[in-house]
């Protein structure tokens, strides 16, 4: 999400621990969005899978926004990774782990480039800057109009017109850097940050560029030095989103190690960074850390509100954890914003918690799941039996009746009938 000004966060890093307890059918359904929440179409999405080489699609989202795919039965908890990509954007990778019978829905906020940071910064120049000279002016505003649109070549032409108007013009000069960095041009990048920094203009956006563009020509420790200046001129705020691409672009490359440790510093530079808890509790629950998991997506949604992806991570974590008082909570919070999880998924829980002991537990799940969806027909079996052992005969009878109604032909219709006959 758009935190700051002056830094566009580099991918919306949304991740998700997929497992087979979520299994339905194997079709993904996306929308991608961008900041504001408008789809964007035209949006070409490239899915390949680095367990099967041979393995490569090509989708491009819709007038909403949207793609569909599907995963077949050998593809079952397979590795794939969706390279998502449009002009005028941050491109970005989303690996997902589906199982071939899952059903899921998932929305991605795409960024616009990060030389969009300029025109949200400086807008129209005509109305901030009155002593620059009006054809710099003119250029600088047609640049950022190039830019909106993903026309770096355009944007250059006429950043470089405004800077031979008016070489003082701090803002073209940062703008002109942006766009040589995102069209790979890293040495006359650096060199235009330079400048842009000569001139005292955008000190933050400036050593920006400057740092990923020394990052790009593989100048690491200088790129360490310029880190720490920007440290200083950002806030905590813009400091802690350059924290969190750095994480960003560490996951991508395959170093979770690396990326969690720079998630763990954005969330603790910024705790309002939802996506940094997001991102370290998806991660510890990779691991194993199943109790840091529920830690840090549990600070994500006291930040912001309940998310889909963030969610599933709490749930399965307390899952992992064994904390049946803890699901019996989330699990109504999840049903509430998430389609395909549902009354039937509650069920499946409560099942498992009735045939572990946990009878309370699956009691109070069955009726989450009766408040859902009343046709559920293992819910009122689990409730008939906790009311017999109660010793609550007519509640038990009307609870055993309705399951044998809804489903007269289940593995338990047999142990209902003879309880029926008991009571009466």
């Amino acid at each position: 999400m758009l935190r700051s000004k002056s830094l566009v966060v580099f991918a919306a890093l949304m991740l998700w621990a997929a497992s087979a307890s979520w299994a339905q059918r194997g079709l993904l359904r996306v929308t991608v969005v961008d900041p504001d929440g408008t789809p964007i179409p035209g949006v070409e999405v490239t899915v390949t899978s680095p367990e099967q080489a041979s393995y490569r699609k090509t989708l491009t989202t819709d007038d909403d926004g949207k793609f569909s795919l599907r995963f077949l039965p050998n593809q079952a908890k397979q590795q794939f990774e969706m390279l998502f990509e449009k002009p005028g954007y941050e491109a970005f990778i989303q690996p997902i782990a589906p199982a071939s019978t899952q059903a899921m829905t998932e929305e991605f906020v795409m960024n616009r480039a990060q030389g969009q940071a300029a025109a949200q910064d400086f807008g129209d120049l005509s109305s901030v800057l009155t002593g620059a000279d009006n054809a710099a002016i003119v250029a600088f505003n047609a640049g950022l109009d190039a830019q909106r649109n993903g026309d770096l070549d355009v944007a250059q032409a006429q950043f470089e017109e405004a800077l031979a108007a008016d070489a003082s013009l701090g803002p073209a000069q940062v703008a002109l850097a942006q766009v040589l960095l995102d069209q790979g041009r890293s040495a006359e990048a650096l060199t235009a940050a330079d400048r842009a920094l000569e001139l005292a203009a955008s000190r933050a956006d400036a050593l920006q560029v400057k740092y990923q563009a020394l990052k790009a020509l593989g100048r690491g420790s200088e790129a360490e030095a310029v880190s720490a200046l920007l440290d200083a001129a950002q806030d905590d705020a813009a400091a802690a989103l350059r924290i969190y691409n750095e994480g960003g672009t560490a996951f991508q490359a395959g170093d979770n190690a690396a990326a969690l440790e720079q998630f763990q510093r954005a969330a603790t530079l910024d705790p309002t960074l939802r996506e940094a808890h997001h991102a370290v509790a998806t991660l510890l629950l990779a691991q194993g850390d199943a109790e840091g998991a529920a830690a840090s997506a549990e600070k994500a949604l006291s930040v912001g509100s309940d998310d889909v992806a963030t969610l599933r991570v709490l749930y399965d974590a307390y899952q992992a954890l064994g904390k049946t008082e803890e699901l019996t909570s989330i699990a109504p919070r999840l049903a509430a914003v998430d389609p395909e999880f549902g009354g039937a998924k509650l069920v499946e829980q409560a099942a498992e918690l009735w045939n572990g002991g946990q009878t309370e537990g699956a009691v109070a799940l069955s009726r989450q799941a009766l408040a859902i969806d009343p046709s559920l027909a293992k819910a009122h079996y689990f409730l008939g039996l906790d009311h017999l052992s109660g010793g609550r005969n007519a509640e038990a009878k009307a609870s055993l009746g309705r399951f044998l109604e809804l489903a007269p032909d289940d593995s338990d219709a047999a142990t209902a009938r003879e309880m029926l006959t008991y009571i009466e």
